[in-house]
Order: C-alpha cells, then structure tokens, then sequence
C-alpha cells in the first residue's frame, strides 16, 4: 500500500508541473523575419511565450533576422550562442523558462552582473536574478513562464538598456532622472505577474483592473 500512495503521490506531482503548451504560437503564423511586427503584435496577446516564439524573437534582436527554417535550426542557434545548453530537448510550443531567456538576455547585450555571476558565469538562476534587479525583467524565478505581453516588453527593455544603458523609459525629453519611469512588470502595463506562473493554465492570467475615476471636485 505504501508503494502504491507514492507511485500515485509522483504522478500527481509530475502532472501539477506540466508546463503550458501553446497550441498556434505567434512563430505558426508569422514565422519569417519580415513579418515581426505581426509577430510581435500576436505574441503580445498570448498567454505565454514559447521556446520557439523566444528563440525567433532573440535571433532577430541579435541578428537582425532569423534565417532558420524551423525550430531545430532556430536550436542550433541558440546552442552556439550559448543561450541554451548543448544537450536542450524543449518542446518549441512549451512555455519557455524564464531563466534560458535571461541568460540570451544577458549575453546579447552584454550584462556582467555582479560577484557570484562573474565567478559561476551566466547561469540562468545568477542572469534572472540580474536582469530582475536591473528592471529589465518582472520578478520571477528560472523556472517560470512570462506572458506574451511581458516578453515583448522585456525585448523593449533589453533594447533600451543596450542603447541608452536604462531599460525604462523616461516620458519626454526633459524628463528628471526617475520620474515617469515605468517599472518591469508594473499594474495597468502588463499582465498580472502572480497570474503567470510554472504550468498555470490557459485563462490563469488576467489584467490588472483600471485605477478608479477621481472623485469630482465639490463646488466652492
């Protein structure tokens, strides 16, 4: 009886830590590189990103377009440069993890990070933690997921951080040092970031709510 309580006790657990499986990411119906607006404009409505909508998305920030015809070549890409391991079996319509995507981030713009990322290099616990503190990504751990919304965003960051060394944007020129300054993952701008999380769903997430109107001003 015992053995039979942990056989079933493991199935369960293996089955509450599925990941989310996309059935027609962004990457099926906008796959080449001249179509990254489409692309974009599709992932920012899905519920998360997957391997192969993320490694598309990084080889076109990195390369300026992605000439692989599948989600092997896009792999082969992502092994040689260093953003996955060399022994990578995801499944392309997998929710990706957080953490393979900070170390692409990491290493696509150059990120050094600080004392321990410096000596274990840029392993996806030490760039997550990184970026998160950066403001680059939402406050997640390696092992979970980010909506499309997120994802996009975050690309927007990584952007922003390798031109002007800020992830966030400032509202008008004139703008002082921290004002307007939108933070990763903030309410009203992306998705609910308790919402996305390892193997939640389709219909987990939610939008923030709008603020409530103010109150009208009282006659004098």
């Amino acid at each position: 009886m015992p053995a039979v309580i942990a056989i079933a006790a493991a199935v369960l657990l293996a089955a509450g830590c599925a990941r989310t499986q996309v059935a027609e990411p962004a990457i099926v119906k906008f796959p080449r590189s001249e179509d990254e607006l489409q692309f974009l404009d599709a992932l920012h409505q899905q519920v998360v990103v997957t391997n192969d909508d993320a490694m598309h998305a990084f080889i076109i920030f990195t390369d300026g377009k992605d000439l692989s015809t599948d989600y092997a070549g896009r792999v082969e890409v992502a092994k040689a440069k260093d953003w996955v391991g060399r022994d990578w079996d995801k499944p392309a319509h997998e929710s990706a993890e957080v953490g393979w995507m900070a170390v692409a981030g990491c290493r696509a713009i150059g990120v050094k990070g600080g004392m321990s990322m410096r000596v274990f290099g840029p392993t996806p616990r030490y760039c997550t933690k990184e970026l998160v503190f950066m403001g680059i990504l939402p406050l997640r751990t390696e092992n979970q997921s980010l909506s499309g919304q997120e994802f996009v965003d975050f690309l927007n960051r990584l952007g922003r951080a390798q031109k002007f060394g800020k992830p966030t944007a400032l509202q008008g020129e004139g703008a002082q040092a921290g004002v307007g300054v939108i933070p990763a993952g903030a309410p009203n701008q992306l998705l609910d970031q308790s919402a996305v999380e390892f193997g939640l769903p389709t219909g987990a997430v939610r939008m923030a709510p709008p603020p409530p109107p103010p109150e009208p001003a009282s006659a004098p």
